[in-house]
């Protein structure tokens, strides 16, 4: 080993700046950072307790003004004024056009608006509006209803004379949307009610098959809004009420596709509802009756009298098949008693009254 010189410490701080560099990086390398005590994670004691965390409230937002729609809201008595004015036309030919049908009710007013439904889809899945833009419609369906609005009610009681005439080789029916009570009378009266009719017949096979009993009106008859398949039963309107008495006479011998009709007479809707009244009001009257009995308060000696016990005295068995006494029962006597009795009378120079003798 080298001996210490003097002066070798002091040359040794008085280095190049080169070596002091490379001597501060060495150490530099080594240390760490320093931490102060704020930044130290201290566990607490308690812990806090979990839960959802409070929603921030947004700010409300004013509401959009609703889009004024295509079709506007319309008071009862709008819809009524716009029912009375509407047009019911059945039994259409399923491949009938709207140009068509106003070309055919044209001449009796302008038409406000005309509408084609109960037209059955082939696919229920798809959607009706689909199916009848795409014309995906029920081959076996043969025929449709139609609405038609007119400006004036005028307009419409001159359209009801095109009601039973032929279209496509079916007899359309046209009717009024509205009716009045004397109107749904004047109808049943001169109605059949048609019932075990095969789900594939049309109205053409019911008009063939009652016409022997009179001129008929319209034939309606009841079917599925969706599929357009009958429900089996249906009505009749004839022109006078002795169609629906011949029919009543025959109506165990009508058949339809071989299968035999029900028929039988109509009831307006006026008439059931007051039946239905009448038993309603005779119901009430009983129970009133019942509740609102007012008589003397019943005391225990009544329960035996009526169960057949006891009579009132207590000492007699009370015998329910026996008969009142005479005593009070009032005498009656035959007219050959009165007679005789007459007789004696006037010979005696009395008057004879019920029985009993009376000197002038």
């Amino acid at each position: 080993m080298d001996e210490y010189k003097v002066g070798d410490i002091s040359s040794f701080l008085n280095s190049s700046s080169s070596e002091q560099k490379a001597t501060n990086d060495l150490f530099s390398a080594n240390t760490q950072p320093v931490v102060s005590v704020d930044e130290v994670y201290v566990k607490p004691l308690v812990e806090p307790v979990k839960g959802k965390r409070p929603k921030k409230s947004k700010p409300v937002e004013p509401e959009p003004e609703p889009e004024a729609s295509k079709f506007p809201t319309l008071s009862p008595e709008e819809k009524l004024e716009i029912d009375k004015r509407t047009l019911f036309i059945g039994n259409l030919p399923l491949g009938y056009k709207r140009k068509q049908l106003r070309k055919l009710f044209a001449d009796f007013g302008k038409i406000q608006s005309l509408r084609f439904r109960s037209v059955a889809i082939s696919d229920l899945k798809l959607g009706r509006k689909v199916c009848l833009k795409t014309n995906k419609v029920n081959e076996n369906a043969t025929c449709k209803n139609a609405y038609i609005v007119f400006d004036h009610e005028e307009c419409l009681e001159k359209a009801l004379s095109k009601n039973g005439i032929l279209v496509n080789d079916h007899h359309i029916r046209v009717d009024r949307v509205v009716k009045s009570k004397q109107q749904i009378k004047d109808d049943s009266k001169n109605s059949i009610f048609i019932g075990n009719i095969p789900f594939a017949a049309t109205e053409e096979d019911i008009r063939s098959a009652l016409e022997q009993c009179g001129e008929i009106e319209y034939v309606r008859l009841l079917r599925d809004a969706k599929t357009n398949i009958g429900k089996g039963f249906g009505y009749v309107k004839f022109v006078d009420s002795s169609g629906v008495m011949f029919a009543m006479k025959i109506k165990d011998t009508v058949e339809v596709n071989g299968r035999k009709l029900r028929i039988q007479r109509c009831k307006s809707k006026v008439t059931l509802e007051n039946t239905k009244k009448a038993k309603e009001l005779k119901a009430k009257q009983k129970d009133e009756a019942k509740n609102n009995f007012r008589g003397r308060k019943s005391k225990s000696s009544d329960k035996e009298i009526f169960s057949g016990k006891f009579t009132k005295s207590k000492n007699k068995k009370f015998d329910s098949d026996k008969r009142p006494s005479k005593k009070n029962k009032q005498k009656t006597m035959s007219k050959q008693k009165f007679d005789k009795k007459v007789n004696k009378a006037s010979k005696k120079g009395g008057v004879v009254k019920k029985g009993k003798k009376e000197k002038q």
